[in-house]
């Protein structure tokens, strides 16, 4: 009897020894999908604006959207990350926006839903931006960090404690400059 219970204890060890199973997050399992926004797209965009703490109308959503210049990360089918975008006239010889001849496409700082951060869904979005930019023959993409200079080398404060858009456009190739409207990210395109 002593060997029939020998052979027991000895199974059951090598059922604990199995490998267990990783746990995905559902952005593991799905690509994220860009997708150019439209108009109809207003009150999904907005909503999720207003998430991540911007203050907008539906009305100002809209006319951004009117531009056909601005992108959605979506994630099974949900809309997850927006990032706006539109024409402007960019001088770089004062690095001031104008008024007058566009062209440069202007990116709005990026909304993306929290559990969706660090997934490179902002590199996406600005991406995607950068490449409507460049079919429509602007010469650079542009976009306004923060309406305060910082004190010391702009490029030094981002590298330490600048904002997830700020060191994202660091990292993509975007120079940073102190101007009359706050710090300005531009980029050649």
């Amino acid at each position: 009897m002593s060997d029939f219970k020998n052979a027991i204890i000895e199974e059951k060890k090598e059922e604990k020894a199995s490998p267990k199973m990783r746990v995905r997050s559902p952005i593991d399992m799905e690509e994220a999908e860009i997708k150019r926004l439209k108009p109809e797209d207003t009150e999904e965009v907005t909503v999720i604006m207003r998430k991540c703490l911007f203050s907008v109308t539906d009305d100002e959503v809209r006319e951004v959207l009117k531009r056909n210049m601005s992108y959605g990360a979506y994630v099974g089918r949900m809309l997850v990350a927006v990032g706006l975008a539109w024409g402007t006239a960019y001088n770089p010889s004062n690095l001031q926006l104008e008024g007058g001849y566009t062209n440069a496409i202007f990116l709005e700082d990026d909304a993306v839903l929290l559990p969706y951060e660090g997934k490179g869904l902002r590199e996406l979005l600005v991406d995607h931006r950068e490449i409507e930019g460049r079919a429509r023959e602007f010469k650079f993409a542009v976009t306004i960090t923060t309406p305060l200079n910082p004190d010391g080398n702009v490029d030094d404060v981002i590298s330490q404690r600048g904002t997830k858009t700020e060191k994202v456009l660091m990292k993509m190739g975007y120079t940073f400059y102190k101007t009359r409207a706050g710090v300005i990210a531009v980029k050649p395109l």
